[in-house]
């Protein structure tokens, strides 16, 4: 049992699987020889051995392969060293053991599992098969067969009945940890933290190798531990948690963005998903945490690029819209100043017009340039500006 559980675990799938069924098709054609040297005498000339039963079970878990595999074994041993007036009749036992096993193997896959009807039948049939081998011998065989038929019955149907169902337990049992190990597997090949939560006390029951890095705990030192430990000190902050959890197991999924979450190197910001499941009755929160750095900097580059589009749309609006009066005060200027004296006081107001209105002129060209926001420093009560020199492209 322990060799088959060994094999159940090391060779499960493809060709390993192909390779299990030779390895146990052999290894139990040798358990079959085993029990057939070890052999007892239950009265004069008359013996009694549980060959047949190795062989059964093997046909019965691993099919045809297997079976037919560990009934050759037998066979070669009943046919090469015992020899006798048996041998054919024990060979052709054997063989139907094995076909027989091969067909309950079939008939318990198509119901999922091998179940007690499923052994305790292939127990009836195995007890038969060896009948027939001794009904080949003739009147002989049926007087020796009288007198060992109950050991042959307890043997094959007591004896496969009950092993099987051990067997079954190993089967089960290397079944679902090859099933724990897939979802362990799974679950740290994915890129998101997940962590599934005991909802009443909040301890971590399993975790993967992204809550490890996001956290920069352990796998080890999370399990069991509380994941409140991982909400933030701050009263309103700690709120947005709680809120939450409620919320979860109100409506059985919630969603949160750029929660501050305290990690082993400090607090960062993280957007989560908390949905609540059952099984078996149990309720848990699967909790995946994504760490929010590059979302709220894509976000941020967004709202640039919107800010951005919105700035220039205005600042062109706004250059066409200055740039036509200003083209009609400084004409108007210009012909003023013909008109006056050159060695009057009025000319210097005219050049610190003209100057100006050059200075607009430069401002306007900057705001059709503005490739960037670039925000002035702002002073107590009055609100950001943009900074149109650092804007734009030729600063």
């Amino acid at each position: 049992m322990l060799f088959y559980s060994a094999t159940l675990r090391r060779l499960r799938e493809g060709r390993r699987r192909n390779a299990r069924q030779i390895l146990n098709g052999l290894a139990f054609g040798g358990l079959g020889v085993g029990l057939a040297i070890a052999r007892i005498q239950v009265a004069p000339d008359v013996y009694f051995d549980a060959r047949n039963v190795p062989v059964a079970l093997i046909a019965l878990f691993e099919g045809w392969t297997a079976g037919l595999l560990a009934a050759g074994v037998v066979a070669l041993y009943r046919w090469g060293w015992l020899g006798g007036i048996g041998t054919v009749p024990g060979v052709i036992s054997v063989l139907v053991v094995a076909a027989v096993g091969g067909l309950v193997h079939w008939w318990a896959t198509r119901h999922g599992r091998v179940g007690t009807r499923h052994a305790f039948a292939l127990g009836i049939a195995t007890f038969l098969a060896t009948l027939l081998g001794y009904a080949l011998l003739g009147r002989p065989g049926l007087e020796k067969f009288a007198t060992t038929w109950l050991y042959f019955l307890i043997a094959y149907v007591g004896g496969i009945g009950v092993l099987a169902q051990l067997f079954r337990d190993v089967v089960e049992r290397e079944q679902l940890a090859a099933s724990q190990r897939r979802f362990r597997a799974l679950l740290d090949e994915a890129s998101e933290a997940i962590r599934i939560v005991d909802p009443g006390s909040h301890r971590i029951i399993e975790t993967n190798r992204a809550d490890s890095t996001l956290s920069g705990c352990a796998r080890a030192s999370l399990i069991g531990r509380d994941a409140r430990e991982f909400w933030p000190e701050d009263a309103d902050a700690r709120g947005r948690w709680e809120t939450l959890a409620a919320e979860a197991s109100m409506a059985g999924v919630a969603v949160g963005f750029g929660l501050p979450y305290r990690a082993a190197a400090g607090v960062r910001s993280v957007d989560l998903t908390i949905r609540r499941v059952v099984h078996d009755g149990q309720a848990y929160e699967i909790v995946m945490i994504r760490d929010a750095g590059a979302r709220e900097a894509l976000d941020a580059a967004r709202r640039e690029v919107l800010d951005l589009r919105a700035i220039t749309l205005v600042a062109n609006a706004a250059a066409h819209e200055i740039n036509n009066p200003l083209t009609v005060i400084v004409g108007s200027i210009e012909l003023l100043q013909r008109r006056l004296a050159p060695d009057g006081p009025e000319n210097r107001w005219i050049d610190r017009a003209i100057d100006s209105a050059q200075r607009i002129r430069e401002i306007i060209a900057r705001m059709t340039r503005i490739t960037r926001v670039e925000a002035s420093g702002a002073f107590p009560g009055v609100p950001a500006m943009l900074d149109i020199r650092r804007s734009s492209d030729d600063n």
